[in-house]
């Protein structure tokens, strides 16, 4: 299960577990902090959104060659992040503060203790779920009418497996990234699979909008979504050349976040 439906809404794990151990960071904070003249959870968040500045910034850096413009790396919806510097930067900015606080001291190291514990528990056991994760032997259909298995797609490559829909302006946007990786990358196997939408729509979007996708396949029933727990699109799934999953990425693609899923198929 990588997402959870809340109605219409499909929300991916890695961000709860985000929003959930920082909540409860937060509140910690605050409880060891009740009496103090100033609140250590305003003090953690602060600690918290700098941080994740600093590791957009690397992000952006790590993949400067992928933005065109300056609005492309201040755009924050591909959730572009550099965990690793996120994490250090929270660090020296929390003993920076334990030292200029230091009457906070004991609620700060509490609530960023609380925060890491809970999601480094949580992100090892998504972890371990991935892990179990293969490229599916489910069979769909191709947009000829014939029957294809999922896992026969990938020829023995990298795969890069998009879940998308033609109603989805998000999809939508994403897709010449997508061409462009099929037409510049043959060591990656790009696979289109389509959420529940008819043979006929499907040829009539792609030929309308000229995407001449090589391998693309109709998830009518929703099989392969409801297998992974992707059940929101767009959603984009990353598998080594061995079948096993690497990395997840729910929402809107940039070029840098394609890129930072293709490295991962490759480590």
């Amino acid at each position: 299960m990588l997402s959870i439906s809340i109605g219409p809404l499909s929300l991916p794990i890695p961000m709860l577990l985000l929003f959930v151990a920082v909540v409860l960071g937060l509140g910690v904070a605050r409880f060891v902090s009740r009496g103090q003249q100033q609140s250590a959870s305003d003090v953690l968040l602060m600690i918290l959104v700098v941080a994740l500045l600093f590791g957009r910034l690397v992000f952006v850096l790590r993949f400067a060659d992928s933005y065109q413009t300056m609005w492309q790396m201040l755009d924050i919806r591909d959730r572009g992040i550099d965990i690793s510097t996120t994490i250090m930067a929270a660090m020296v900015l929390l003993f920076t503060q334990v030292k200029r606080l230091p009457e906070l001291k004991t609620a700060l190291v509490s609530g960023a203790a609380c925060t890491l514990i809970c999601y480094a528990a949580g992100s090892a056991w998504l972890y371990s779920q991935q892990q179990q994760q293969v490229l599916a032997d489910i069979q769909l259909e191709t947009l000829s009418g014939q029957q294809a298995v999922l896992a026969d797609m990938a020829q023995g490559k990298p795969v890069v497996l998009n879940i998308w829909a033609s109603w989805c302006p998000p999809c939508r946007r994403e897709m010449p990234l997508l061409l462009n990786t099929q037409q510049q990358a043959p060591d990656i196997s790009v696979i289109m699979l389509n959420l529940q939408e008819s043979r006929t729509t499907v040829a009539k979007y792609l030929r309308n909008h000229q995407l001449d996708f090589q391998q693309v396949l109709l998830d009518k029933q929703g099989d392969v979504a409801r297998y992974y727990g992707a059940l929101g699109v767009p959603a984009t799934l990353f598998f080594r050349a061995d079948g096993s999953l690497s990395s997840v990425h729910f929402g809107e693609l940039s070029q840098a976040t394609l890129q930072q899923g293709i490295d991962t198929t490759l480590n």
